[in-house]
Order: C-alpha cells, then sequence, then structure tokens
C-alpha cells in the first residue's frame, strides 16, 4: 500500500539554537565582507601591507599573530587622510572584532609568526 504525504504546513517556531547559528553565519559573513583586517592580512598579505604604504602608517611590520588588531591600529597611525578608510569609530569596531578574531586563530597564526616572521611594510620609494 502506498503511502501518502501529509502535505500541511507545520508553522512552529524554530529552536533557540537554529536562530543562534543564524545570527553567527550573518556576524561571520558581514565580518568577512565588512573587510575585517583580520581576513585581509591572512587571505592579501602583500594588499595590506601595500595599503598601510600607501596609507603612509608609521608601522614597520605587522605581527602575524593578532594581525588584524596591529592591521588596524597601523591603519590609525599615521597622518589624517580622508575616504572611507579613516573614519575612527569604524576601525577601532573593526580592531575589536579583529582581536576576537585573531584569538579563535591564534593557533594558526602562531605557528605562522613562527615559520615566516612579521609581515613587512613594503615602502616603495
Amino acid at each position: 500500500m502506498a503511502r501518502q504525504w501529509d502535505c500541511k504546513l507545520s508553522f512552529m517556531p524554530e529552536p533557540k539554537w537554529m536562530t543562534r547559528m543564524k545570527l553567527w553565519i550573518a556576524v561571520c559573513l558581514a565580518a568577512a565582507v565588512s573587510g575585517c583586517g583580520t581576513i585581509k592580512t591572512l587571505t592579501d598579505e602583500e594588499g595590506a601591507s601595500d595599503n598601510l604604504a600607501r596609507w603612509k602608517s608609521n608601522c614597520q611590520t605587522i605581527p602575524r599573530a593578532y594581525s588584524g588588531a596591529a592591521y588596524q591600529f597601523c591603519n590609525l597611525n599615521g597622518p589624517a587622510r580622508s575616504g572611507p578608510h579613516w573614519a575612527a569609530p569604524p576601525i577601532v569596531l573593526d580592531m575589536a572584532v579583529s582581536g576576537i578574531a585573531d584569538t579563535i586563530l591564534l593557533p594558526y597564526t602562531g605557528y605562522l609568526q613562527y615559520e615566516q616572521g612579521d609581515i613587512q611594510i613594503r615602502r616603495r620609494q
């Protein structure tokens, strides 16, 4: 005998863990899209180095451990400039978020620091 499927929709509330998971996914995607310093230094360290050189940051190197927070500090540690990357409140917020991400990734970035050393800021003459 063929089994009949009931096609009624159930409007049960979703579990709390699913709501939290969706929130975490949204936060991670927002951090990735917003240009989080940790993601920038781990995926495109040459671009991060070039940005700091172009912005005339006073930093000479970025440590790989806590590189995202250091990148944002170096972003602020230079002459004042205008544009989308200069507003201090978003940079400080990104520094805090990068600090959390850097702490989670510390075993990996600590290994990179041991193997490769600091990220050098390439100055163009």
